[in-house]
């Protein structure tokens, strides 16, 4: 029987979804690739103010004195640390999602920042971030005199 679907030689969702059932076959209790090995990165808004940029990120279950920001001229990185619990070597777990580790996160911007006078909020696992952009006249450097 001849089909009248157009067959595509490599089709990403088929592959995706034998995948999935792959690691549900190892790992019963995950539904796709994503439960097995969360993403450890996280999600970031920046809003462009004119003169500044605010940067919100999204990092629950991490205190204060567990991240590590960096402020480039042309970029801002975020370092962090989720610690875990100690485990109890009695209970068995039957699904463990939580996550533990270190994580990165770089943004990258168009214009230059002036780092000496970002500032950082963090409240309730939402980090946010004043950035403003270096003056018009600092970007454009200086003129040199030529001798001749």
């Amino acid at each position: 029987m001849t089909s009248l679907i157009p067959r595509e030689p490599f089709n990403i969702t088929t592959l995706r979804q034998q995948m999935d059932d792959l690691f549900d076959h190892f790992f019963p209790f995950s539904t796709s690739m994503e439960a097995v090995a969360p993403n450890h990165g996280i999600s970031v808004d920046v809003i462009d103010k004119g003169k500044a940029y605010r940067l919100k990120a999204n990092i629950p279950g991490v205190s204060a004195k567990d991240l590590d920001v960096r402020v480039l001229e042309d970029s801002v990185v975020i370092n962090g640390t989720y610690q875990e619990e100690k485990e109890e070597k009695q209970e068995q777990y039957v699904v463990k999602e939580r996550r533990s580790g270190s994580f990165t996160r770089t943004v990258p911007f168009r214009e230059p920042l002036q780092a000496e006078m970002a500032e950082a909020k963090f409240k309730d696992g939402v980090l946010e971030l004043m950035l403003p952009k270096q003056d018009v006249e600092k970007r454009q450097g200086r003129q040199l005199k030529i001798q001749d």
